[in-house]
């Protein structure tokens, strides 16, 4: 808890930081058209940045959750336990290997119905 708890304070202190200098860089008049160019530039990396930030924080959040409910180290997509090992390399994971490796696969084809645990009918074996 102690670690996904220090992760969340740094991407909050993260994102602030990075929204605060992306205000200050689209404020900021631009010089020239290679002024502008490498400010859109900056403005559009820091934008992905932040959006890979905010998507980790909110994983983060679910796994708080998941602690004060008493569902953390569940898989949410077939109700069996996550490794103490995948726990330990990726704390707020929300799913065992097998049915990660499972969405991943599907998302790869392009099926939606994977993006959210809850909607999966296949098991493991169907899988395999």
């Amino acid at each position: 808890k102690q670690q996904l708890l220090r992760r969340r304070e740094e991407l909050s202190r993260s994102l602030a930081g990075e929204m605060g200098s992306l205000k200050n860089l689209h404020e900021s008049g631009v010089g020239d058209e290679l002024d502008a160019s490498l400010a859109a530039e900056q403005m559009e990396l820091g934008g992905q940045l932040a959006e890979v930030e905010s998507r980790e924080l909110a994983k983060i959040n679910a796994a708080l959750e998941r602690i004060s409910t008493g569902r953390y180290g569940k898989c949410d997509a077939c109700g069996g336990n996550i490794k103490a090992a995948r726990l330990q390399a990726v704390p707020h994971a929300a799913e065992c290997i097998d049915c990660a490796r499972i969405a991943e696969h599907h998302e790869a084809m392009g099926d939606p119905r994977w993006r959210n645990p809850s909607q999966r009918e296949m098991s493991h074996e169907e899988f395999a």
